[in-house]
């Protein structure tokens, strides 16, 4: 059953005062007595669920933001184009902020983090592998022979 605006209403004037409260440092059990949710789990799910909905409005605000300026810078490099084309400076300049804008909204520019591993350096890391191993099968053989001892029971 679909819910009356004037429910909806209330429902969302609820879950914002329980929102605030949760914010403020209350527990859910003064939440739910406060604004009168049958218990203190059902005052936590409302919080939860109002708060999923926020995040998801807001990732989804936040996408067609960035679709608009992407759209707008969309029309400012097609108007400045051909200039920056012929070898204009100004347009070439301003034509490089324009992508660079656009590089940032998209995330390009973020960081990319390089390892260089040089021959050396792998080999050390083949040694410690190795060293290691041989670790684990002496490890492993003592525990064989520990085992064996303790089967065949005490000397004597």
């Amino acid at each position: 059953m679909v819910a009356s605006k004037a429910q909806q209403a209330a429902t969302a004037e609820r879950r914002g005062k329980a929102i605030r409260m949760k914010i403020e440092g209350h527990t859910y059990t003064e939440i739910a007595e406060q604004l009168g949710y049958s218990s203190r789990g059902s005052a936590s799910s409302d919080v939860r669920r109002a708060l999923e909905k926020h995040v998801i409005e807001e990732g989804l605000a936040v996408e067609a933001w960035r679709e608009l300026e992407l759209a707008r810078l969309d029309i400012l490099q097609k108007a400045i184009w051909p200039e920056a084309m012929e070898g204009n400076p100004r347009a070439i300049e301003t034509a490089l902020k324009i992508l660079d804008r656009r590089a940032k909204l998209l995330g390009l520019d973020s960081a990319i983090k390089l390892e260089v591993l040089t021959i050396d350096a792998l080999d050390q890391q083949i040694q410690r592998l190795e060293a290691e191993l041989e670790r684990i099968d002496l490890a492993a053989l003592d525990g064989e022979t520990g085992e064996a001892e303790a089967a065949e029971g005490p000397p004597g």
